[in-house]
């Protein structure tokens, strides 16, 4: 009477699970080889630095191991190609934008022209008197100096941008004006102005001012 009798088993310690058993390398198959391939430039570009050398040996399992240093008897140097570097070509210089330094004149001015009389004005003046003004950016440097030409005839010179001429001829006139370093060289001049200058004769009377109002 009871139950019957358990059978006993032998008790053997718990195995580690098998992740992924590797075959021999002669029985590798044709995806075991390929992956092999693809993983070696991989361990070739792990970062090895100039001039270290890269061993190779096979374990009992067949698994191919790659390492720096030799850590089996059968380990083999391997011949490395040369290590391929990449020159960028030189990054251009980016183009200046307005207003800098190659925007300026090797002179070192940025404006020199003739502001008065204006292009094609007419000047009425029975004294022949003619006014004539200048812009110059920057300020006149140390050791320069400025030359007023009234139809190629210089009619003032010195650190002055303007002057005054009397006595001009009726007619059409042209200003134009240089910059000089201090060894007389000229190193910036401003293009001519045109005007026109009436004098009052008796053949061209001055017009008549009304004393009055409107």
């Amino acid at each position: 009477h009871g139950f019957p009798r358990r059978r006993s088993f032998p008790r053997h310690p718990p195995r580690a699970p098998v992740l992924w058993r590797r075959k021999p390398l002669a029985k590798l198959d044709c995806m075991c080889r390929t992956l092999a391939l693809l993983l070696l430039p991989l361990a070739l570009v792990a970062a090895p630095p100039a001039g270290a050398k890269i061993y190779k040996w096979v374990l009992p399992d067949g698994t191919i191991t790659y390492s720096d240093r030799p850590q089996e008897k059968g380990a083999k140097e391997m011949k490395l190609p040369p290590l391929q570097t990449y020159t960028p070509p030189p990054t251009p210089a980016p183009a200046p934008g307005p207003g800098t330094d190659k925007d300026k004149p090797a002179t070192g001015y940025e404006v020199v022209k003739v502001v008065s009389p204006q292009p094609d004005e007419v000047i009425r003046d029975n004294g022949g008197t003619v006014n004539v003004r200048l812009e110059l950016k920057p300020s006149l440097r140390d050791g320069h100096q400025v030359e007023i030409l009234l139809d190629g005839k210089a009619i003032g010179s010195g650190a002055s941008t303007s002057a005054s001429v009397s006595n001009v001829n009726r007619g059409q006139h042209t200003v134009s004006a240089v910059v000089k370093d201090a060894e007389g060289k000229t190193v910036a001049s401003a293009p001519g102005v045109t005007f026109h200058l009436t004098r009052a004769s008796r053949l061209t009377p001055a017009p008549a001012v009304s004393a009055g109002g409107s």
